[in-house]
């Protein structure tokens, strides 16, 4: 019994060290991860919180009232909504990260999708108030 109770002491100590630091990738690829969720959700406000004010894409005046504009329009189109997103590179500089994400997206209104879409997504992310914000992002159509 004193052997249970010492490795349930052990592990209890191993998951208390490891939730008291921080690990920015993680937290990283949890925000990503969430801004998927919140499509599937159907929440835009959830979505946009991941968004820095001053959200901007490199190639076109498209920015973050944009985004919200786009995403209102998918979810008034499509009754359900699947999103899917890989990330498949992350680079963290201190309070500035860079991910490479591909994201399939699938939407309709009955049980299989009626259209779909994939995305390859280079972004740029920075710390605000302890959260991770992406404030650029370029991104292309996929096959």
């Amino acid at each position: 019994m004193n052997r249970r109770r010492a490795a349930a002491l052990l592990l209890a100590l191993a998951i208390a060290a490891g939730c008291g630091r921080s690990d920015p990738e993680r937290e990283l690829r949890a925000t990503i991860d969430a801004m998927a969720q919140a499509v599937e959700k159907r929440e835009p406000a959830a979505f946009l919180e991941a968004m820095a004010d001053d959200f901007s894409r490199e190639s076109g005046a498209f920015g973050k009232q944009e985004a919200k504009r786009t995403l209102v329009a998918a979810i008034l189109r499509n009754e359900k909504i699947h999103v899917s997103a890989a990330v498949t590179e992350v680079r963290i500089e201190g309070d500035r990260a860079f991910a490479r994400v591909r994201v399939v997206a699938t939407g309709g209104a009955g049980l299989l999708p009626e259209r779909g879409q994939t995305w390859d997504f280079e972004s740029a992310w920075r710390r605000e108030r302890g959260q991770w914000k992406v404030f650029n992002a370029e991104w292309r159509e996929g096959l």
